[in-house]
């Protein structure tokens, strides 16, 4: 086992408060994650199916339009003669153009939506390690660190005893004998 030298406890309390601000760091910014992802996927499986739905209607209901006022445009006769139409030709034509994109966009949002779905498997998958580091390895490294720093502080308490050049010099006087060996 190897000896650690530290000179600096206050630097191990130091580090053990910059572990607990990256851990509640970590944490939010996973959550944040878990959150955008979360609404992407409602958004682009939920919402966009029903608003494209919605603009498959509106795009019906203005080429239905455009044709009737292209029809009613046809049959008026002006000194005799028909109206080119021009106006309602193009707003046909802008009509059925924005129907189109719309139709075209069901299935790039189905296909972004399968998409999106693997992407977030992946995404879980690689975060889930990640998450599980801070949510069951670093309070165990604080409480770890925790200990190690009580230790320290512990140990740089206890008073050295006094250095062995402290000693008092051994007496090179002969001994004296005890009371009870004298009275023989």
């Amino acid at each position: 086992m190897s000896t650690a030298r530290v000179t600096d406890i206050a630097a191990v309390r130091a580090f053990k408060a910059a572990l607990i601000e990256f851990e509640e760091e970590a944490s939010s910014t996973l959550e944040m994650m878990q959150l955008q992802l979360h609404r992407t996927m409602d958004w682009v499986e939920h919402e966009q199916p029903a608003y494209w739905t919605k603009q498959i209607q509106i795009g019906f209901e203005k080429v239905s339009q455009a044709r009737t006022a292209l029809s009613t445009c046809q049959m008026r006769t002006v000194g005799g003669r028909r109206p080119a139409c021009i106006e309602e030709k193009q707003a046909l034509a802008k009509a059925k153009q924005r129907l189109q994109l719309c139709q075209e966009m069901m299935p790039r949002v189905k296909k972004w939506a399968v998409k999106l779905a693997d992407e977030s498997d992946e995404f879980r998958g690689r975060s889930s390690a990640f998450a599980r580091i801070v949510e069951m390895d670093l309070p165990k490294m604080i409480a770890l660190i925790e200990r190690t720093a009580a230790s320290l502080e512990r140990y740089a308490e206890i008073a050295p005893g006094p250095a062995v050049e402290e000693l008092p010099p051994p007496s090179t006087s002969a001994p004296t004998a005890s009371p009870t060996e004298d009275n023989s």
